[in-house]
């Protein structure tokens, strides 16, 4: 038992190795993204009241140009944070703009990674296909990896036991 056991932990952990490799290291960067500018940029802190309006938002970021910003269909997601009147601008082409929501003036633009990584976190930026049909059964291979090598590990100590009752 313990001997197939074994030979399923090595080949299921030879089969998933690259999707896994992705996925921690992804991980790795996302849970630095506090510490790690590369990751998700760091700005000035905004404390202000929000005073400007949609129209203007848009106007502020088709003011950048590395964002590429020409209208709405350009804008990836806005995130706004009425009670420090902070407002971030993410463009398609992953660049993110800070602007002051009380006066619409840029506190900086800068390329913001983090929907990237999770997109290829998850499998998702690789397509339906690869996300769930190579990704997910993945995760749940690492789950078995788990619970395998905690099986493994523990194998000699059971067997100890057992020779010790059996010698009693």
């Amino acid at each position: 038992m313990l001997r197939r056991l074994r030979k399923w932990h090595r080949w299921v952990s030879i089969v998933i190795a690259i999707p896994f490799l992705v996925t921690v290291v992804t991980g790795i960067l996302l849970a630095s993204r506090g510490f790690n500018t590369w990751v998700q940029p760091q700005y000035p802190p905004v404390n202000s009241t929000l005073k400007i309006g949609f129209t203007e938002i848009l106007a502020v970021a088709k003011s950048i140009p590395d964002a590429q910003i020409s209208g709405w269909n350009d804008i990836s997601q806005i995130d706004i944070r009425p009670g420090t009147g902070n407002i971030r601008v993410r463009s398609k082409n992953m660049l993110e703009i800070q602007i002051d929501g009380a006066n619409g003036k840029i506190m900086g633009a800068k390329t913001r990674r983090v929907s990237l990584l999770v997109s290829l976190h998850e499998g998702a930026e690789f397509g339906p296909w690869i996300r769930y049909g190579i990704f997910l059964p993945s995760a749940i291979c690492v789950f078995f990896l788990l619970l395998s090598g905690v099986a493994v590990f523990f194998q000699p100590f059971i067997a100890r036991r057992k020779a010790q009752q059996n010698n009693l």
